[in-house]
């Protein structure tokens, strides 16, 4: 059987990284219990991965963890909830047909809550913000996996508007099309470590609409748990 997990990540773990996060969650599901399924070959390991790399520092309201397990769960939320630290809580599990595709390769944007920003800041980040949102391309060089690379990050900018002093983002993340938030960020002036960066929720691309996980297992008919 494959889920997919909901959870949120916060306090102290938003230190840990990518695989470090995925390591943890390895021990935390033989912690509780669970029947995990394993690959074949000479070096099995536990069929896990999470939807979308979180940047270290960040924290998030909306993680999601993929699984494979030998045999169905129905009290999967349950048995993970007791097993987690406290920095993280678990907010669901739904069960997906075997042969859905994983879903880091499913995953297109992110929503990002940006808080902290100084109420001095706030005039001239209003007139970047526009400027940035008015323009139909904006080149900038950012850091990938190859190197330093110039990429056009406006259309990867769905949506980024001021709330008071919080800023509210929607960005491209994934395989198809990726921006960090730190980099626009920094390209509106701004320092990343200066602020506080939760990632609210995380979204395929249906038919050119946004949508949760959770929704598009519900669609198509899957059973949410928890």
């Amino acid at each position: 059987m494959k889920y997919w997990l909901q959870y949120s990540k916060g306090g102290n773990l938003r230190f840990i990284g990518h695989l470090d996060m995925l390591h943890s969650w390895e021990r935390i599901l033989r912690r509780a219990r669970v029947p995990l399924a394993f690959s074949q070959g000479y070096s099995p390991h536990p069929l896990l991965s999470l939807a979308a790399p979180l940047p270290v520092g960040l924290i998030s309201q909306a993680e999601y963890l993929e699984l494979v397990t030998r045999e169905a769960v129905p009290n999967l939320t349950e048995m993970i909830a007791v097993a987690v630290p406290s920095d993280i809580r678990v907010a669901g599990a739904v069960a997906v047909p075997d042969k859905t595709k994983p879903l880091m390769g499913l995953i297109r944007y992110a929503d990002y809550l940006v808080e902290g920003i100084a109420e001095g800041q706030r005039a001239q980040l209003e007139k970047t913000l526009a400027d940035f949102l008015g323009q139909t391309s904006v080149i900038r060089t950012v850091r990938r996996k190859s190197g330093m690379k110039k990429v056009d990050i406006r259309p990867l900018v769905h949506f980024a508007y001021l709330q008071g002093t919080t800023l509210r983002l929607r960005l491209s993340i994934g395989s198809v099309a990726n921006l960090r938030v730190e980099d626009l960020l920094q390209h509106l002036d701004l320092i990343p470590s200066s602020l506080q960066i939760a990632r609210e929720q995380l979204y395929l691309d249906v038919d050119g609409k946004a949508v949760t996980p959770f929704q598009y297992a519900a669609a198509t008919g899957t059973a949410l748990e928890g």
